[in-house]
């Protein structure tokens, strides 16, 4: 074992140590945040909109979706995090004038924004079962699947800020990324309706819809969730997210080392 590695290796232990020091302060806030706006989702959806027609399962449909946009909406703050750090102190760039290389460092960002949006989603799951009840089933889920495509979306949303953050210069234009990047994704990418929907009426729009990796993420928890019938296959969703984070992971690196100027 070279003493590059070993060094990544401790490297990458104390950097992460370092920014989950007060992870407790910010995982409460975060959670009672994401409670708020996914138990006033799931309640409306899964009992108050019934007496409009909406199906019985239509709660645990949105559920689905909460549990694949919650990286997404974690990808403003991460975001702004990264800019301020930028804009001033430049920690991150002090960090990568260390001997070692730039993956490293960005790894442990990227596993600090994991592990906040993971933690999340699994909270979730027991708090909307306990609104939902009797219609979500735990014993219907493919846990096994679940889970791995879970942890799969949120690296893939972990990354992206390190995309964002090579384009959106400054704090002024962080305004734009919510606005321009976050909302279009989210309200095209299945939060409130299935791909196959879209795609009996729509034939085209849904083909348009199939570049947004919303539509993938949320489509491979609904089949994981709620089974396969009526959803993108889960296999071609973990695919492709696979995908995504291969192509974001070297567009993050080499987008922020032009932003940098680092050789």
């Amino acid at each position: 074992m070279s003493n590059n590695f070993i060094f990544d290796t401790h490297l990458f232990k104390q950097l992460l140590k370092a920014k989950l020091v007060n992870i407790r302060s910010v995982l409460v806030e975060r959670i009672i945040n994401i409670y708020v706006w996914a138990g006033s989702t799931i309640f409306v959806t899964g009992y108050l909109m019934q007496s409009f027609g909406l199906t019985q399962n239509f709660g645990p449909f949105q559920l689905a979706g909460i549990l694949a946009a919650v990286g997404l909406f974690e990808l403003y703050g991460n975001t702004i995090t990264l800019v301020a750090d930028i804009e001033g102190d430049c920690v991150i760039v002090y960090y990568l004038t260390l001997p070692s290389s730039i993956v490293t460092i960005l790894l442990s960002y990227v596993c600090y924004f994991f592990i906040i949006s993971m933690s999340m989603c699994f909270t979730l799951i027991p708090f909307s079962k306990l609104i939902l009840w009797r219609q979500f089933n735990l014993f219907d889920v493919a846990w096994i699947k679940w889970l791995f495509f879970i942890v799969l979306i949120n690296f893939f949303w972990a990354i992206l800020p390190f995309v964002l953050v090579s384009y959106l210069w400054s704090i002024e234009r962080l305004r734009l990324l919510w606005i321009r990047i976050i909302f279009p994704l989210w309200m095209f990418g299945g939060f409130q309706f299935s791909w196959m929907t879209i795609h009996s009426f729509a034939p085209l729009l849904s083909y348009v819809m199939l570049l947004n990796p919303v539509m993938y993420a949320t489509e491979g928890i609904r089949a994981a969730l709620l089974g396969q019938d009526g959803y993108i296959s889960f296999w071609i969703c973990f695919l492709v997210i696979t995908l995504f984070c291969i192509i974001t992971s070297w567009w993050g690196i080499k987008a922020l080392k032009k932003r940098l100027d680092l050789v």
